[in-house]
């Protein structure tokens, strides 16, 4: 399943204040945690990651811009995504995640 949401990260955000002052540009861990959080709001679900095989940040975000944000569901709680402003892409990877609402899988 392709769901594609739209992510917005505003000047105001507490990681931009030292980010390179003058010229700031959005770390990729916050990038990264919008994408979790929007990914968990489209399942209804909090979600934590348990494997990130690959990501690749291919261009600076700079606040203000708008973020498409496009992930395919796969089987095994597996996520695809890839993220662009206009035709310049951001980010893309994939990991698997486990809900929070799960039982840890070692629990007794």
């Amino acid at each position: 399943m392709t769901i594609e949401k739209q992510l917005l990260i505003a000047p105001s955000h507490p990681s931009l204040a030292g980010h390179f002052p003058g010229n700031p540009i959005v770390p990729g861990v916050v990038i990264l945690g919008e994408i979790l959080e929007s990914i968990g709001q489209s399942l209804g679900e909090r979600l934590m990651v348990i494997q990130v095989p690959v990501v690749k940040f291919h261009s600076p975000l700079r606040p203000n811009e708008t973020v498409d944000l496009t992930f395919d569901l796969l089987p095994k709680q597996h996520v695809t995504f890839s993220c662009h402003v206009g035709s310049r892409r951001i980010a893309s990877g994939q990991f698997f995640f486990q809900s929070t609402n799960q039982a840890a899988p070692f629990s007794r």
